[in-house]
């Protein structure tokens, strides 16, 4: 389920590619120093997270290579800045890798400390200083659009020698020596092998289905820096399509996963077209669209879990004007309906840009015409509306991770 986290960062237009550079340059040092391999790739990949917080105002669409160059000077002020302050806090919230990786946490922390803040004889404070020196390799690779050679790498890395202790930047350039190493580097860039690089780095260890959601509330904080709606609906579908699984017997648990997967795509959507007050235009709409097609490129590792299906057809509908596949009411199952319900009533239920919020009755009248006019299933409705009157508590869809409160309040707590 990790690659999950993994393709999300991916699919970040500038970061995604900054974030793999870095997890794969780190993960070749620190093998070639007796570390653990596996922990410097998801210390390298994960190590930014922070930079993707709108506490300062910045947006996923604002990253650009500029930025990210910008927020990795280190300061000799003090051995943190607040993207590592955060990166570090949201990263601990992921339990599955916490206990996997110890130190994780901690090395994403100090990873622009420079060395006189750092122990030279410390697994974590090596990895981080691992982590600062792949950072500066990636940077050169995203501004240099014809592929550096060896010696090309030597000048700038030679400038900032002292930002690193002599066995790691003695390692860094051992690595960058091999041609697979600096071909890599560029095909990452390029698009090629990223899928691979991932699969190559996979953890297999199950996750508990606490652990998922863990990951998952991490995953709406990152999304949430698109737009406040997305990660409030996700929670919402998610606790809703439990609720109408759980009337009728069905596995809850299933269904909160569907819900909270499946607007995962939207992570490559616009922010100019997810906040957009007016009417989307038709082009507008193809990229809104689209995000479903991502969502299915994100969670296709998983097409055989039972939650994968519902909540990559969360669009279709039983008259075969949805999309992304134009599939009909046979084509389809019962839980793929229930979740496109879910999603409609909550989508409906929700304030938009262009509308205030409705209440749980309005709603439900919204989704009774999209039955009368053959767009969604009249089964999971019924059971919708006895949930509408039967006394309900429409708030409570309203939860959301006390992982993301905690967030939150870090990040205030860092600008007040």
């Amino acid at each position: 389920m990790v690659d999950i986290l993994l393709k999300t960062i991916m699919f970040v237009p500038k970061f995604g590619v900054h974030s793999l550079q870095v997890g794969f340059i780190a993960s070749k040092i620190g093998k070639q120093l007796g570390l653990d391999e596996l922990e410097l790739f998801y210390c390298g990949v994960l190590h930014d997270l922070g930079v993707l917080t709108s506490h300062k105002g910045v947006l996923l669409d604002d990253i650009n290579n500029e930025f990210l160059i910008k927020e990795d000077i280190p300061t000799f002020e003090a051995p943190t800045k607040d993207h590592t302050l955060i990166s570090a806090f949201v990263v601990s919230k992921i339990s599955f890798l916490s206990k996997r990786f110890p130190n994780l946490s901690a090395s994403i922390l100090l990873h622009h400390a420079l060395p006189h803040y750092l122990n030279e004889s410390s697994t974590r404070d090596i990895a981080a200083n691992v982590v600062s020196i792949s950072e500066e390799i990636s940077k050169y690779v995203l501004v240099n659009d014809e592929e550096m050679t060896y010696d090309d790498f030597i000048v700038p890395l030679s400038a900032i020698k002292n930002r690193f202790f002599d066995f790691v930047y003695d390692a860094a350039l051992s690595v960058l020596k091999q041609e697979y190493t600096r071909w890599m580097l560029y095909d990452i860039k390029a698009g090629f092998n990223r899928e691979k690089l991932i699969q190559d780095y996979y953890i297999q260890e199950a996750m508990s289905f606490e652990e998922i959601v863990e990951m998952g509330a991490v995953l709406s904080y990152i999304i949430d820096s698109k737009s406040e709606f997305t990660r409030a609906h996700s929670w919402r579908v998610a606790n809703l399509a439990g609720a109408i699984a759980k009337e009728i017997l069905l596995k809850e648990e299933e269904f909160f996963l569907a819900g909270l997967f499946h607007d995962i795509g939207k992570i490559t959507t616009p922010i100019s077209i997810l906040e957009k007050k007016g009417k989307l235009t038709t082009s507008e709409m193809d990229i809104m669209k689209k995000h479903v097609y991502y969502s299915y490129l994100i969670l296709l590792n998983h097409q055989n879990e039972p939650w994968f299906w519902p909540a990559v057809r969360h669009q279709e509908r039983v008259d075969g004007s949805g999309y992304p596949w134009g599939l009909k009411r046979s084509e389809m199952t019962f839980k793929d309906k229930i979740l496109q319900v879910a999603d409609y009533f909550v989508a409906v239920l929700e304030p938009r840009p262009y509308r205030g919020p409705n209440t749980p009755e309005k709603a439900l009248e919204e989704v009774q015409r999209a039955v009368s006019n053959g767009v969604l299933d009249p089964g999971p409705v019924s059971i919708l509306k006895e949930l509408v009157y039967g006394g309900f508590n429409f708030e409570s869809i309203d939860f959301m991770s006390s992982i993301l409160k905690d967030i939150s309040d870090f990040e205030k707590s860092l600008t007040e």
